[in-house]
């Protein structure tokens, strides 16, 4: 004889008060979180959602200041997409400008923390006069690197190579090798490398000396040391620095314009923003000679969400490797 219970046994009321419990109190967690970035979510309610919104309607029409916007679909989109050949160039000086850029900042900066998480005399001088430098930006900054980039023999890049009995380089206006001028746009980084160093300080101070005291017990060594034990444990801050570093980097803008103006300074109507051959030309450089020297605002807002959907895109992907890395390391194990 078989018994078929149809029914499943009531749960214990214990049981039911705990989950209940449990709810409450993540809704609570949940309301504080929200508390907290209220401020932020705010002012991107009353100050940024409206211009995005905009933004992504004016991309779809036809528009200059002048005249009402009138729609067009797509083909501002099929435009750049498909017969743009300055947007392909902006493309091309963007990856270069990009890779080099983000392996300057992330791996300059973790080196400077290794060495500065050491116990020696001066350590904190020297963390501050890395750092500082790297609160420092916008067109003062730019106008400065542009005298230390100048050419001839009032430069000093050029100078530091003279010393060392090399030819000077014409770094901002080379017409015969323009690519020049972006070698330039990517040594500035270098100063840049404080900031990133701050964040792999504090990472490297996070990580527990009772791990280091282990593995030397075992017998490890400085490689195995940092292999097994530093780099995985600082993964955390790297994948913030390299996003944090792509974002940036996509948004690069003030530089590249001071780069490309005459001597005389910047002039809408007499100087290109976008350098020789438009050998500078960076995605926000692109965006603001469309807008503000082509009047073509409808055009420049498909720029500006195609550099926010590319942006969006890189960033998910180095999430999406890391997430790969992680897991192949698990079914190692």
């Amino acid at each position: 004889m078989t018994l078929s219970f149809h029914h499943s046994l009531p749960r214990p009321k214990r049981t039911i008060k705990k989950r209940e419990r449990w709810t409450q109190m993540r809704v609570k967690e949940a309301l504080k979180g929200y508390m907290y970035i209220s401020p932020w979510l705010i002012g991107f309610l009353a100050f940024g959602l409206w211009p995005l919104l905009q933004t992504l309607y004016y991309s779809f029409t036809q528009f200059n200041l002048f005249n009402a916007p009138q729609w067009i679909g797509l083909q501002n989109y099929q435009q750049i997409l498909t017969h743009d050949p300055i947007f392909m160039q902006a493309c091309q000086n963007m990856l270069i400008y990009l890779v080099f850029s983000t392996i300057i900042t992330t791996a300059g900066g973790f080196m400077l923390a290794l060495l500065l998480n050491r116990r020696i005399p001066g350590n904190h001088l020297f963390r501050t006069i890395l750092y500082v430098p790297s609160l420092l930006i916008g067109v003062a900054m730019a106008k400065l690197f542009r005298a230390i980039f100048a050419s001839g023999q009032y430069g000093m890049i050029n100078e530091l190579l003279s010393f060392f009995h090399l030819p000077a380089v014409n770094w901002l206006s080379d017409y015969d090798h323009p690519w020049v001028a972006l070698i330039a746009l990517i040594l500035v980084n270098f100063w840049f490398t404080g900031g990133t160093m701050l964040v792999y300080l504090a990472g490297l101070k996070g990580i527990p000396d009772v791990y280091y005291e282990v593995a030397r017990i075992d017998g490890a060594g400085a490689w195995n040391i940092f292999w097994r034990i530093t780099l995985p444990l600082i993964s955390p801050a790297i994948i913030f620095t390299v996003i944090i570093a792509i974002i940036g980097h996509m948004q690069v803008f003030e530089m590249p314009l001071v780069f490309a103006a005459p001597p005389g300074g910047i002039n809408i109507g007499n100087s290109n923003p976008l350098g020789y051959h438009n050998s500078l030309v960076v995605f926000l450089t692109y965006i603001y000679h469309r807008a503000f020297v082509e009047n073509d605002y409808g055009y420049a807002s498909a720029l500006s969400i195609l550099v926010f959907l590319l942006t969006l895109v890189l960033a998910l992907i180095v999430l999406k490797t890391v997430r790969l890395g992680r897991y192949s390391e698990l079914d190692e194990v």
